[in-house]
């Protein structure tokens, strides 16, 4: 709440000298607040690295980064699996088309050299040879 509250103030401060500042003061303020995101980011890379050898000591770093390599090597191994098999899972059942339905499954249209529905000649093939020779479009088929 309380930093809620603050973007908020710091909002309303910034509307109303909007109509006060120019293009450059709009182009400094927004060079400050990046410089002081650098600084944050940079103070947060440094506390990382701080832990980092609180965790792994830099004498032992090397052993012990490759005993944690050799140990998760078949975790790491499994979710590589997992993940591509839920990949495949999802192309093969789950694609969706941009109606939200289910994606229509097209064929080589027999006698014709383009793609077509494949719930079209499957709902009625017989029609469909039946009309080829007079070139149809699609919507009649349907």
């Amino acid at each position: 709440m309380g930093a809620e509250n603050s973007m908020k103030h710091m909002l309303k401060k910034l509307m109303e000298t909007e109509g006060e500042m120019g293009a450059e003061d709009w182009f400094n303020c927004v060079v400050q607040k990046l410089k002081e995101w650098l600084i944050v980011i940079e103070k947060f890379g440094e506390s990382l690295i701080k832990k980092l050898d609180e965790v792994f000591p830099p004498e032992t770093r090397g052993k012990d980064l490759k005993h944690w390599l050799i140990v998760a090597t078949p975790f790491i191994i499994a979710a590589v699996v997992l993940i591509a098999c839920l990949c495949c899972c999802y192309r093969c059942c789950c694609r969706r088309s941009g109606s939200g339905g289910r994606a229509v499954r097209m064929m080589k249209a027999p006698g014709r050299d383009y793609r077509m529905p494949r719930h079209v000649f499957e709902g009625n093939p017989r029609s469909y040879f039946r009309n080829l020779r007079g070139k149809p479009s699609i919507d009649e088929l349907v």
